[in-house]
């Protein structure tokens, strides 16, 4: 059933690829909270029934307080398991923590019990994402923080309340973290994803990378798992994710990470040595070609190959999808940033606007916009007044320091600067 791969050099022996553990296969969540630690569900039921675009078929629970639940969610069947478990917090430091306040973290350290949700995503995984986060809000109102087990990630409950509460779902980088192991030796560097297998992706990687450019070289692995999670696409031959500072472009493909890893010296680090009793599932290595010629003759290129002109300042393109989703959640957190600025108003706030660019005929084309900062200063009863803070590209009828007034339906992203940090709508929950 499985492929089986013999380095020749050197006569190393490729492990066999095995078939995906519980918690890549399925989405797994750990909540922490007071009412977890007492295992109180008192209300449950109720709150996911009043859940929109929910219908509750079956909810079953045992003597020990674990159980099921089958329902329906905008549309599509769900089966969804629960129980509770110990918790450990020394699990905690592998994962790769969002901001969590100090006062949460405070909490979390004296927590010793978990409750478990875990589900099958569908085709809409970003509706099963979310739909989970709704689960575990429903489940426990007072969430103080969950651990993404799929994704090897603590969430701040804060963030998951703000989540669950949206009306637009999380982003595709909500679904999935980058992982970066070092060898102290070699200062290389091999990246690899967790969360995607979830989503009926393979997970991506990126083998034998410079210490000094990874977090350079680390925008190629992130627009790729964007540009499959988005566009709900696996990379057949190649894929074009943008262009190079000279022009040409960025053209990748990607091999089943038994047959990529033969592509590079059997000693490095995400090697065969790594691969015996993990990272040997569904995860592809990341390659690239260098023209078209090659792409037609399967001549690859290591992106180590090349890694300066992978610090040059490419330029990744972002699907509509992904543009379409972060103006979505900008306008749908919008009063966020307005409650903050108006409470707070010594702090700065820019706010990204699409504006028509220059048609052809002379006139504004609405079909094509350039995303353009404005400073805001001062919000009026449709909207807010705000000064360009950049020339704008393809947009005549304005320049730098031009003053106009905008609706919420102008707005594409924002961000606000505080003493202690920038926010934007991802992390508003910070506020």
């Amino acid at each position: 059933m499985f492929n089986f791969f013999k380095k020749k050099q050197n006569e190393v022996d490729i492990p066999q690829v095995q078939p995906m553990a519980n918690w890549e296969e399925n989405s797994y969540m750990h909540v922490l909270s007071d009412n977890v630690e007492v295992e109180n569900i008192d209300g449950a039921k109720e709150r996911i029934e009043s859940i929109e675009g929910l219908k509750l078929i079956e909810f079953n629970v045992r003597d020990d307080n674990s159980g099921n639940l089958t329902l329906e969610y905008n549309g599509d069947e769900y089966g969804v398991g629960f129980y509770f478990d110990d918790f450990v917090l020394e699990s905690l430091y592998s994962l790769q923590n969002q901001k969590i306040h100090d006062e949460d973290f405070a909490q979390i350290q004296e927590k010793t019990k978990s409750f478990v949700i875990y589900m099958n995503f569908n085709k809409n995984y970003f509706d099963s994402y979310h739909l989970q986060l709704k689960l575990i809000m429903a489940f426990f109102p007072d969430t103080l923080a969950v651990v993404d087990e799929s994704a090897e990630k603590l969430l701040s409950g804060r963030w998951v309340k703000l989540a669950a509460e949206s009306s637009v779902t999380p982003s595709a980088e909500a679904l999935f973290t980058v992982q970066a192991v070092f060898d102290d030796k070699t200062h290389r560097v091999w990246l690899h994803t967790h969360g995607i297998c979830r989503t009926g992706f393979s997970e991506l990687e990126l083998l034998d990378i410079s210490r000094d450019n990874v977090n350079d070289i680390y925008y190629l692995l992130n627009t790729m798992a964007n540009r499959v999670l988005y566009q709900n696409e696996a990379i057949e031959d190649y894929i074009f994710l943008g262009e190079f500072f000279d022009g040409e472009p960025i053209v990748a493909t990607t091999l089943h990470w038994n047959e990529g890893i033969t592509r590079y010296p059997s000693d490095i680090l995400g090697g065969p040595n790594d691969r015996v009793d993990s990272h040997n599932t569904n995860s592809k290595v990341i390659l690239l070609f260098a023209s078209e010629e090659d792409a037609n003759n399967a001549k690859y290129t290591k992106p180590s190959e090349i890694e300066e002109k992978l610090i040059e300042n490419p330029l990744y393109y972002y699907t509509n999808e992904q543009t379409d989703h972060m103006k979505f959640m900008a306008r749908d957190r919008f009063d966020i940033l307005k409650k903050f600025i108006q409470e707070n108003p010594e702090n700065k706030a820019l706010i990204k606007v699409g504006l028509p660019t220059d048609g052809e005929d002379g006139e504004p084309d609405y079909e094509n916009l350039e995303h353009i900062w404005f400073e805001l200063k001062e919000f009026t009863e449709d909207g807010f007044r705000a000064i360009l803070t950049q020339e704008p590209y393809r947009v005549s009828s304005i320049k730098a320091g031009d003053e106009g007034e905008y609706t919420i339906n102008d707005v594409t992203d924002w961000i606000i600067y505080t003493e202690e940090m920038s926010i934007e709508p991802n992390t508003a929950y910070l506020l």
